[in-house]
C-alpha cells in the first residue's frame, strides 16, 4: 500500500518543482492545511531501513528545501498510511507547527568543532599536569601498576579532560555569542574532540559567523584545530513534538 512519506513542514507558499524526486524516485509534493504545507512523496507503508539508498534522498530533499525556504525537517522514516492521516496530524498540531516555522524562519544551522591536534592526548595532559605526571611515573616506575593505580590515573585524566573541555567550550560559545541565536552541543565521541556545537544563526549572518569563528580560532594555540561547516538544515534546533492518537512523536 502506498503511503505518505514526510520530509518536513514549511509555509504553504512553497511549491515543489517537478524535478524534485524523493525516496525511490517518487515525485515530491506538498499537502497543505491553511498556511502550512507538509512536504511528502509516495512510498509503501513499511519500516524503512536507514540505508544509504534511503537516507540520501531524504537528506537531499531536506537540504534543497532548507536552502530556498524555512523547513522544519522531520526525522528519517515517518510514513502515514494516507494523506488524511497526515492532515489530521497537521490539524491537531497546527498551532505548534506554525509556531515552530515562525521560530526558525530565515535561520540556518552552522556546525563548529574544536579538537586537540596532538599525537597522544594522554601524554599531552601528562606534560601539562604535575599531579598526573607524578601518578604516571610512580605507577609505571620499573614495575607493573596495580589496578587501583590505573583507575586513579584514569580518573585524574578524565577530570582534566572534562575541565578543559568545559573551559574551552565556554570560551568558544562566548566568542560566537554576538551571532548565535541558540547553541546545541553534542557529546564528544572521541577523546581528542574538545567540543562540537550546532549554532543557530540568521541566514544573512553566515559571513558574520565565519568571521567570529576565525576570531575564536585565535583564542587557542597550535595544539588545537577549529573547523566549521554549513549552512545546514535545522535538525539540531527542532523542538516540535507532534501529538498523535497513539503517542507524542518528534518531527
Amino acid at each position: 500500500m502506498a503511503g505518505t512519506y514526510l520530509y518536513g513542514f514549511t509555509n504553504r507558499q512553497f511549491q515543489a518543482g517537478a524535478e524534485l524526486r524523493g525516496l525511490a524516485g517518487a515525485p515530491v509534493e506538498a499537502i497543505s492545511y491553511r498556511d502550512v504545507s507538509a512536504i511528502v512523496s509516495r512510498h509503501p507503508v513499511q519500516r524503512l531501513v536507514p540505508s544509504r539508498s534511503n537516507l540520501e534522498p531524504h537528506h537531499r530533499i531536506v537540504r534543497y528545501i532548507s536552502s530556498v525556504t524555512t523547513l522544519v525537517p522531520a526525522a528519517f522514516g515517518h510514513i502515514s498510511e494516507t494523506d488524511e492521516d497526515l492532515l489530521a496530524v497537521i490539524r491537531d498540531n497546527y498551532d505548534e507547527i506554525r509556531w515552530e516555522i515562525g521560530r526558525l524562519d530565515r535561520k540556518c544551522e552552522m556546525g563548529i568543532k574544536l579538537s586537540w591536534s596532538v599525537d597522544n592526548i594522554f601524554l599531552y595532559f601528562v606534560q601539562r599536569d604535575a599531579e598526573l605526571r607524578e601518578m604516571r611515573d610512580r605507577a609505571f616506575g620499573n614495575r607493573q601498576p596495580t589496578m587501583p593505580e590505573k583507575l586513579a590515573i584514569g580518573e585524574r585524566f578524565e577530570a582534566l579532560l572534562q575541565r578543559d573541555r568545559e573551559r574551552c567550550a565556554n570560551a568558544l560559545v562566548n566568542a560566537l555569542s554576538g551571532v548565535a541565536r541558540e547553541v546545541s552541543p553534542s557529546v564528544p565521541r572521541v577523546a581528542t574532540t574538545v567540543c562540537e556545537l550546532a549554532v543557530l544563526i540568521e541566514r544573512t549572518a553566515i559571513a558574520e559567523f565565519e568571521a567570529a569563528a576565525r576570531r575564536a580560532a585565535a583564542l587557542f594555540d597550535q595544539n588545537f584545530t577549529l573547523e566549521y561547516s554549513g549552512p545546514a538544515p535545522l535538525y539540531s534546533f527542532v523542538r516540535l513534538r507532534l501529538q498523535t492518537d497513539q503517542r507524542p512523536t518528534a518531527a
